[in-house]
């Protein structure tokens, strides 16, 4: 408990140091949300739509349908009357889900405590950066990790037998729908629940309650969908997905390996992303903190080497072995080895989010994959959990930890005096005061809610 009250206070530090006035309107995304849960709080409309979506070439704009951004911001307004309201639940919502995923894996893992996991994840650049502040995408990761749990024990080979089958299957119920009203991206879930019922079909298990489950499952988060669909009918809240597809997108296609880096830097030390945008503007956003240079050397240096272990590690411990026979290649894995099912399940997760962007009128951000990062995690921690055994390796993520609290402490402290929610505090408490939410800000001029 006191390392749960530990965690959530930096890590809800760290969000309300993050931007939230920004000086261009995609740097207002943040400052958006916010004013989605306000609006809702001071008006009490409820809120049809949620995140705006929008493409600043074309001009194509849209919202994503379903309550749950504007209930997830503004719900907390009437707990507690205060603009820090949504930060603190956001973070005690994603703090809570690390919590659980860290618990699982524990179950799993031989070599790693439930403790270091914990830590581990919730200090890791991507949750930190993430899931702790305001924003849609921060939302993700409830619901991301409450689907997998519901998938591992869905599929009798990665289970702990915590679950019925019923329950596994209405978990992933539960975050398909949570996910779809927060990003596009939820779309790479869907596979995974086909998959799931198919895996089983294979095993010849017992389908009973499946279903059902998963109805049941999905009935809290798309009872916030539905009053939508009633509203505006079915076409104009997904609008956006067609816009968003094409036949095919060769640029996006060639760029495997771009991709499959980003993949597995999710549960790495990516620190440059975080940075800034170029090498010029990361160093000059280290110089101002030069306590922390050192620390962040190391964490990058591990955050590059990280992607090459997890991607290299089965072949380098023989779990996976490559021979030739009759002149052609010839793969031969450990079939019940748990690293190698989840090596196999992290690249069957990749070539779908190499191939879904194919059809993809964007480019492939790492934030619209974000939702597989409890997979990935924990198909990391089964390849860190084998290497702990080395004490270099246990001293190093040792290191690694203090280096990343050193350093993400610098990085709040920094950001912190910046554009904050601190940089005007005064005018939300105002707007809450007053019931007002135009007293913040105006919503954009072009969305539904």
């Amino acid at each position: 408990m006191v390392l749960f009250v530990m965690l959530y206070a930096f890590r809800t530090f760290f969000g309300l140091s993050k931007l939230f006035y920004g000086d261009s309107d995609i740097n207002r995304d943040a400052f958006q949300t916010y004013l989605i849960g306000l609006k809702f709080y001071t008006t009490h409309n409820w809120p049809y739509f949620g995140p705006d979506q929008y493409d600043q070439t074309t001009g194509f704009h849209f919202q994503i349908a379903g309550a749950l951004e504007g209930l997830m911001v503004g719900l907390p307004f009437w707990i507690w009357h205060i603009p820090e309201a949504p930060f603190l639940f956001l973070n005690l919502l994603s703090l809570s889900a690390l919590a659980l995923l860290a618990w699982y894996l524990s179950k799993k893992l031989q070599n790693l405590s439930m403790t270091f996991i914990f830590i581990w994840l919730s200090l890791m650049p991507w949750t930190l950066n993430q899931s702790t502040h305001v924003f849609n995408v921060s939302y993700l990761l409830s619901g991301s990790v409450i689907f997998f749990l519901g998938f591992f024990e869905a599929v009798p080979e990665f289970s702990i037998q915590w679950l019925s089958p019923a329950w596994a299957f209405a978990l992933m119920g539960f975050g398909l729908f949570w996910d779809m009203q927060f990003h596009q991206s939820w779309i790479l879930l869907a596979p995974f629940t086909a998959g799931a019922w198919v895996w089983r079909r294979k095993s010849k298990l017992n389908s009973k309650g499946e279903l059902i489950g998963f109805v049941l499952g999905s009935i809290l988060p798309f009872d916030c969908l539905l009053p939508t669909l009633i509203q505006y009918g079915f076409l104009k809240p997904t609008g956006g997905l067609t816009h968003a597809a094409t036949l095919f997108n060769f640029d996006n296609f060639k760029i495997v390996i771009t991709i499959l880096a980003r993949y597995f830097s999710l549960p790495s030390f990516e620190m440059p992303r975080f940075m800034g945008g170029s090498t010029v503007e990361r160093w000059a956003f280290l110089l101002q903190i030069p306590f922390v240079i050192p620390t962040a050397f190391l964490l990058i240096l591990v955050g590059w080497i990280q992607p090459f272990v997890l991607l290299w590690y089965p072949f380098s411990a023989g779990l996976i072995r490559v021979r030739r026979l009759s002149g052609y290649p010839w793969i031969k894995w450990e079939r019940n080895h748990f690293v190698v099912r989840l090596y196999l399940l992290a690249v069957l997760g990749f070539l779908l989010v190499w191939v879904c962007f194919w059809f993809a009128t964007t480019g492939p951000s790492a934030h619209m994959y974000y939702v597989l990062l409890p997979m990935v995690a924990a198909y990391s921690f089964a390849v860190w959990d084998k290497l702990a055994l080395k004490p270099i390796v246990r001293s190093l993520a040792i290191v690694c930890v203090f280096a990343s609290l050193w350093f993400q402490t610098g990085v709040a402290c920094l950001q912190m005096s910046g554009d904050s929610l601190y940089q005007d505090r005064g005018r939300i408490v105002h707007a809450i005061h007053e019931k007002d939410y135009r007293l913040l800000g105006d919503r954009r001029s072009w969305v539904i809610y």
